[in-house]
């Protein structure tokens, strides 16, 4: 580690050497700013589940031959008439895959799933 001094500081220089890093969602939203209030139950869960996804993978050895994963990600417009549609569908074919595979016996699999605007942005 080099040091400097800075105002009557001594500063310590670190150099990243990691080829990727993670970094905790939590931390991500403080520093993107603060969210509005009415927003904070929904989106503030929806970062603790990546959160608790993140810390999931990161725990699993990699080094096993088989990890059978499965990753999905698209995008859904459903006009503002149909949203509670949309979500009653979702919701349903997702507690039928719960009651179906929900039984006590076989390998457990987690299931996380985010539905969210996806922003202003309209690519």
């Amino acid at each position: 580690m080099a040091q400097r001094q800075v105002r009557g500081i001594t500063e310590g220089i670190y150099q990243a050497v990691a080829r990727s890093y993670w970094l905790s969602p939590r931390l991500v939203g403080r520093i993107g700013g603060t969210r509005r209030v009415r927003d904070e139950l929904s989106l503030g869960y929806l970062l603790d589940l990546m959160e608790e996804v993140q810390a999931d993978i990161a725990a699993l050895d990699r080094t096993a031959p088989e990890l059978p994963s499965i990753g999905v990600s698209g995008e859904i417009r459903v006009p503002a008439e149909r949203r509670q549609e949309f979500l009653h569908d979702l919701q349903t074919t997702l507690q039928d895959l719960f009651t179906r595979y929900g039984g006590a016996e076989g390998d457990a699999f987690k299931l996380a799933v985010a539905c969210y605007p996806k922003g202003d942005k309209h690519d």
